[in-house]
């Protein structure tokens, strides 16, 4: 495994852990009064303080033999303190074989993270825990060596996420380091993602959409742009939201765009262009349903960033259904 050092931008090597295995360390006095959370992740430099919260919450943290459910209990010397990394799930073979019919694909591979390909109808994590449905998650977890402890146990490996039915491009962190790295260049913008959409109506050449988005006020499961209409309904936190786009092709009552978010809000490509009157073709949320295209057509085409030193630069060409959208809509000119 990997450690990422900040100051340089680079990743260094550490000492692998293996899945199910547990240690222990004994609290100095110069560890007394630090938080347990923060007395792990200094044992576990790969892994992030959140990692070891969730492994708090399941109840894999003992200090002086006994399980510890706190995050802020504080450490006394001579403290015994346990910790036992989770095991990689165990798969029946139906649904290894549902894991089979995916049709997910490795773009991009090297030692710290892979780019896949994701199919639409496949949801990346799971959304809850009653949800039996399979995702990415479970995609990564039997193709993926070493994932099952990067990130959060819940969404292992994922740093960004793609809607259910959007197709393209998607960042697989293989360790901790990376997980940590690749997070930080989405934090400050530096990788940058091209999407294609197909959207209703003629919007302008090319544009700049700035709208706030923020969680739709009477549908949990869908965002809004915020306007002076709804703004005082809103509750929840109203985010900066910036996507730059230009015009690649005019139908006859259509478009198809390339968009550049410079944020990352959920749903932001779908809202920004519901909010200026020209929703995703086939949008039932933001839109509406349409016989050209079974689902929203939205296509994650290009990721673009530095590794490392090394510029990466990935495309993926859109699947069938966005193509033969284009097909029938160039056809109908």
């Amino acid at each position: 495994m990997e450690n990422i050092n900040n100051s340089d931008n680079k990743i260094e090597k550490i000492e692998v852990v293996e899945p199910g295995s547990t240690h222990t360390f004994t609290a100095q006095e110069t560890d007394e009064g630090q938080r347990i959370d923060a007395f792990i992740s200094s044992k576990f430099p790969s892994y992030s303080r959140s990692f070891f919260e969730k492994l708090i919450e399941r109840q894999l943290v003992k200090i002086n033999n006994k399980i510890i459910k706190k995050k802020s209990i504080l450490i006394k010397p001579l403290d015994t303190i346990e910790i036992t990394f989770p095991e990689t799930k165990k798969k029946t073979p139906e649904f290894k074989k549902k894991l089979k019919d995916l049709d997910v694909k490795i773009v991009y591979e090297n030692e710290h993270f892979v780019i896949l390909n994701k199919p639409a109808g496949l949801m990346v994590h799971t959304p809850n825990p009653q949800s039996t449905a399979v995702t990415l998650v479970d995609w990564i977890l039997e193709n993926i060596e070493q994932v099952s402890n990067v990130g959060l146990d819940d969404r292992p490996g994922i740093v960004h996420r793609l809607d259910k039915d959007t197709t393209g491009l998607i960042i697989i962190p293989k360790n901790n380091c990376a997980h940590a790295y690749i997070s930080n260049l989405f934090k400050e913008r530096k990788i940058q993602k091209t999407y294609l959409a197909i959207v209703k109506g003629h919007p302008n050449k090319e544009g700049e959409i700035e709208l706030d988005i923020a969680r739709n006020p009477f549908d949990k499961n869908k965002m809004t742009h915020v306007t002076t209409r709804n703004i005082r309904h809103i509750r929840s936190k109203i985010r900066q939201a910036k996507t730059n786009y230009k015009v690649l092709e005019y139908f006859d009552n259509h478009a198809l765009i390339e968009a550049k978010p410079v944020t990352g809000r959920t749903h932001q490509i779908r809202v920004h262009f519901s909010g200026i009157k020209h929703p995703l073709l086939s949008d039932p949320i933001y839109g509406e349903k349409s016989k050209i295209i079974g689902r929203h057509a939205l296509h994650a085409q290009k990721l673009e960033f530095e590794f490392e030193g090394e510029k990466i630069s990935v495309s993926q060409e859109p699947p069938q259904d966005f193509q033969d959208a284009l097909k029938l809509l160039r056809n109908n000119k």
